[in-house]
Protein backbone atom coordinates (compact mmCIF):
# COMPACT_ATOMS: atom_id res chain seq x y z
CA UNK A 1 0.00 0.00 0.00
CA UNK A 2 1.44 3.35 -0.94
CA UNK A 3 1.02 6.67 0.87
CA UNK A 4 -1.95 7.80 -1.25
CA UNK A 5 -3.88 4.61 -0.61
CA UNK A 6 -3.14 4.79 3.12
CA UNK A 7 -4.36 8.40 3.18
CA UNK A 8 -7.60 7.46 1.43
CA UNK A 9 -8.19 4.66 3.93
CA UNK A 10 -7.47 6.97 6.88
CA UNK A 11 -9.78 9.65 5.44
CA UNK A 12 -12.56 7.08 5.00
CA UNK A 13 -12.19 5.87 8.59
CA UNK A 14 -12.12 9.45 9.88
CA UNK A 15 -15.31 10.25 7.94
CA UNK A 16 -17.03 7.20 9.46
CA UNK A 17 -16.09 8.34 12.97
CA UNK A 18 -17.01 11.97 12.32
CA UNK A 19 -13.41 13.19 12.73
CA UNK A 20 -11.43 15.56 10.54
CA UNK A 21 -9.48 14.08 7.65
CA UNK A 22 -5.70 13.61 8.09
CA UNK A 23 -3.28 15.91 6.29
CA UNK A 24 -2.23 14.97 2.79
CA UNK A 25 1.03 13.03 2.47
CA UNK A 26 3.99 15.23 1.64
CA UNK A 27 2.44 18.39 3.11
CA UNK A 28 5.31 19.06 5.53
CA UNK A 29 8.19 17.93 3.30
CA UNK A 30 9.29 21.42 2.23
CA UNK A 31 9.18 22.71 5.79
CA UNK A 32 11.18 19.69 7.02
CA UNK A 33 13.88 20.28 4.39
CA UNK A 34 14.09 23.94 5.38
CA UNK A 35 14.50 23.00 9.04
CA UNK A 36 17.22 20.46 8.23
CA UNK A 37 19.12 23.06 6.18
CA UNK A 38 18.76 25.57 9.00
CA UNK A 39 20.09 23.01 11.52
CA UNK A 40 23.07 22.14 9.30
CA UNK A 41 23.94 25.83 8.88
CA UNK A 42 23.73 26.29 12.65
CA UNK A 43 26.00 23.29 13.22
CA UNK A 44 28.50 24.69 10.71
CA UNK A 45 28.68 27.91 12.72
CA UNK A 46 28.98 26.44 16.22
CA UNK A 47 31.30 23.52 15.35
CA UNK A 48 35.03 24.21 15.26
CA UNK A 49 36.43 23.90 11.71
CA UNK A 50 38.75 21.04 12.67
CA UNK A 51 35.93 18.98 14.17
CA UNK A 52 33.64 19.03 11.16
CA UNK A 53 33.23 15.64 9.44
CA UNK A 54 34.53 16.84 6.08
CA UNK A 55 37.65 18.31 7.70
CA UNK A 56 38.28 15.06 9.60
CA UNK A 57 37.89 13.08 6.37
CA UNK A 58 40.30 15.35 4.49
CA UNK A 59 42.81 15.10 7.32
CA UNK A 60 42.66 11.30 7.26
CA UNK A 61 43.08 11.16 3.48
CA UNK A 62 45.97 13.61 3.57
CA UNK A 63 47.64 11.57 6.31
CA UNK A 64 47.24 8.36 4.29
CA UNK A 65 48.62 9.94 1.12
CA UNK A 66 51.65 11.54 2.76
CA UNK A 67 52.87 8.43 4.60
CA UNK A 68 56.60 8.09 4.00
CA UNK A 69 58.32 4.71 3.57
CA UNK A 70 60.58 5.20 6.62
CA UNK A 71 57.79 5.98 9.07
CA UNK A 72 56.38 3.22 11.30
CA UNK A 73 53.10 1.72 10.16
CA UNK A 74 50.29 0.64 12.42
CA UNK A 75 49.98 -3.20 12.54
CA UNK A 76 46.46 -3.14 11.09
CA UNK A 77 47.65 -1.07 8.14
CA UNK A 78 50.65 -3.36 7.67
CA UNK A 79 48.32 -6.36 7.49
CA UNK A 80 46.24 -4.63 4.84
CA UNK A 81 49.29 -3.76 2.78
CA UNK A 82 50.94 -7.18 3.00
CA UNK A 83 51.37 -8.68 -0.47
CA UNK A 84 49.51 -11.89 -1.14
CA UNK A 85 51.62 -15.02 -1.05
CA UNK A 86 51.97 -16.79 -4.41
CA UNK A 87 50.11 -20.06 -4.78
CA UNK A 88 52.32 -23.18 -4.49
CA UNK A 89 50.65 -24.57 -7.62
CA UNK A 90 49.28 -23.00 -10.80
CA UNK A 91 45.55 -22.23 -10.74
CA UNK A 92 43.34 -24.89 -12.26
CA UNK A 93 41.51 -24.16 -15.47
CA UNK A 94 37.81 -24.77 -15.97
CA UNK A 95 36.90 -28.45 -15.90
CA UNK A 96 34.26 -30.09 -18.01
CA UNK A 97 32.04 -30.46 -14.92
CA UNK A 98 31.95 -26.71 -14.20
CA UNK A 99 29.43 -25.87 -16.90
CA UNK A 100 26.72 -27.54 -18.87
CA UNK A 101 25.85 -27.42 -22.53
CA UNK A 102 22.34 -27.56 -24.03
CA UNK A 103 22.85 -31.27 -24.81
CA UNK A 104 23.83 -32.15 -21.22
CA UNK A 105 20.92 -33.13 -18.99
CA UNK A 106 20.62 -31.93 -15.42
CA UNK A 107 21.55 -28.79 -13.58
CA UNK A 108 24.78 -26.83 -13.69
CA UNK A 109 27.29 -28.52 -11.44
CA UNK A 110 30.03 -26.98 -9.36
CA UNK A 111 33.61 -27.11 -10.55
CA UNK A 112 35.63 -30.20 -9.74
CA UNK A 113 39.06 -29.25 -8.36
CA UNK A 114 40.47 -32.65 -9.33
CA UNK A 115 39.67 -32.16 -13.00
Amino acid sequence: MNASQQHMLDAFRAAQHGESAPVLPGTGDVQAIREIRRWLRFQAVVTAPGDRPLARWRRAVRRALTRRPGRPVHPRQAARRAPAEPLPYPPLGPSSASFSTPTMPGRTRLGDPCG
